[in-house]
């Protein structure tokens, strides 16, 4: 902001400044202010998208996490229903063979 530095010197230097000198360095100000103005917008976006795409990217991890863990949770039933199975058809043949005898 150097502009800024050099319109404070000649404020503080001098009781009446012309337009055509000040007008000059103002508008460099101004100009400066609007760019920087539009890099925070631009930032402000960017910032914006991201949060989108993570908003997205979570919202998939937690569908994705529920459909792991109905998985787990069925391979786990499939488990104890085979175990369950061959518990009772163990059973069936101890019962068939006790009571051919």
């Amino acid at each position: 902001m150097k502009e800024l530095a050099e319109l404070r010197k000649i404020v503080d230097g001098q009781k009446t400044v012309t337009t055509k000198r000040i007008k000059p360095l103002l508008d460099e100000i101004q100009k400066s202010y609007v760019q920087t103005a539009n890099k925070v917008k631009h930032q402000k976006d960017t910032i914006k998208k991201i949060n989108s795409n993570y908003s997205v990217v979570n919202s998939k991890a937690a569908r994705l996490s529920v459909h792991v863990q109905t998985h787990e949770n069925l391979k786990k039933a499939h488990s104890e229903l085979k175990a369950k199975h061959k518990a009772a058809m163990k059973e069936l043949h101890h019962f068939k063979y006790n009571r051919a005898r």
